[in-house]
């Protein structure tokens, strides 16, 4: 066991010992109060991050023994393909204890047609809090030594559309990566600066037979050529950046899952921001994917990703948004993930290992719908992330991290 590691059980095992109920023992009791008020169906998933593992790992072993005394047979971190109820939960400390999330109901709706189909929507908003005392703030600094996650406060760029896709990488040989975007009428080409270097209207592609309400599409990067699809065009185009032009030097069938070596041809499901693997399952529908490293990962309508390693190993992650990448760092491939939660004011990404381990989190304004790697870590940054603001437009950040 590692010093760390040692550590962070004794303050656990402090806080245990501690004369009377602490913050802890407080905060679960109040959110197992209501997770069983919104009549909770066992068995329940419960996924708690927080910027301190320690912490988060605290309030879910507390709140997990107290779903288990009321028959809710909770499982920490996992067992979403199996539950009936998802508890996502974000807990933090300032001058108090708190902890904010949602109860959603992971009952699969099996009479909806041949795609299993669960409930969209939390079915009780949980929040709660209790006095922080002295085990408790010694159990969250345990867990702020391993780095930090952080977002630009100030946008490197603002669009007046909604975003459909993302994409880094050089398009002119320079060394320094540009930022390509699609939007609901077209592709930008953006420098490392955020200022437009060249725009191409999505006209010349045909209207697909049944096109997506929202925007959605793909834009992948190899060789210098950005290939573009859009869910509301039928086929799409391959592009170079040529003296501030962007040129058609080829056309693309379709879309792909991920990018470079490891996508996979792939097909939009008609009138739906949706994607498909073109030779798999047709009733199997995906937000996104990504491909690093021998790593793959697959988003899931539902709220969840499917995250293989190289050795074909699998982990399923609960609470992922469509604002999720790999993000390959220090020797690993790391997933940074936005929430599934609809429209929230505020986003949250997490940055997580395949093998567990700390998570670190990091606020970020609007709905992130699009999150890619940046090649080489240029400039200090890990990833940019695409949001969605209330007015109707969109902002870009870059995330930097460990």
């Amino acid at each position: 066991m590692s010093l760390a590691l040692a550590w962070s059980s004794g303050l656990i095992a402090l806080l245990a010992a501690a004369p009377g109920p602490g913050a802890v023992e407080t905060l679960a009791a109040s959110l197992a109060r209501d997770i069983q008020a919104a009549h909770a169906e066992a068995p329940v998933a419960l996924v708690v991050s927080s910027t301190s593992p320690p912490l988060g790992s605290a309030v879910a072993s507390q709140l997990a023994a107290r779903l288990a005394e009321a028959h809710l047979a909770p499982v920490v971190g996992s067992g979403t393909e199996s539950a009936r109820t998802l508890v996502s939960l974000r807990v933090w400390l300032d001058s108090e204890l708190h902890a904010a999330g949602e109860l959603r109901s992971a009952r699969r709706n099996f009479w909806a047609g041949r795609t299993a189909v669960r409930p969209s929507g939390p079915v009780a908003v949980l929040t709660a809090s209790a006095p922080a005392d002295g085990p408790t703030r010694l159990l969250a600094a345990a867990g702020l030594r391993g780095g930090t996650l952080s977002v630009d406060p100030a946008p490197l760029a603002r669009l007046p559309g909604r975003t459909a896709a993302l994409a880094v990488g050089d398009l002119d040989g320079d060394g320094v990566p540009e930022v390509v975007v699609l939007s609901e009428q077209e592709l930008w080409v953006l420098g490392a600066d955020g200022q437009p270097r060249a725009r191409q209207p999505l006209t010349a592609l045909a209207p697909a037979a049944a096109p997506a309400r929202e925007p959605f599409g793909t834009v992948c990067i190899s060789a210098g050529r950005i290939a573009v699809t859009s869910a509301r065009s039928d086929g799409g185009f391959l592009l170079q950046l040529d003296q501030g032009r962007l040129l058609t030097v080829g056309t693309v069938s379709g879309p792909t899952l991920g990018c470079g070596s490891g996508a996979v041809a792939g097909a939009y499901l008609p009138g739906q921001a949706r994607l498909r693997e073109a030779s798999g399952r047709a009733d199997e529908a995906f937000w996104g994917a990504a491909a690093e490293a021998g790593h793959r990962l697959l988003l899931l309508p539902d709220g969840t990703a499917r995250w293989t390693s190289p050795d074909g190993r699998k982990r399923t992650l609960a609470d992922v948004g469509a604002g999720a990448a790999l993000v390959p760092g220090d020797g690993e491939v790391w997933l940074l993930a936005s929430s599934a939660a609809a429209d929230p004011a505020r986003d949250h990404l997490r940055l997580l290992r395949f093998e567990g381990g700390p998570v670190l989190e990091v606020d970020v304004p609007g709905r992130v719908l699009q999150a890619v790697p940046v090649p080489g870590g240029t400039g200090g940054a890990r990833a940019l992330v695409a949001s969605w603001t209330p007015e109707g437009g969109s902002e870009l950040r870059w995330v930097r991290g460990p």
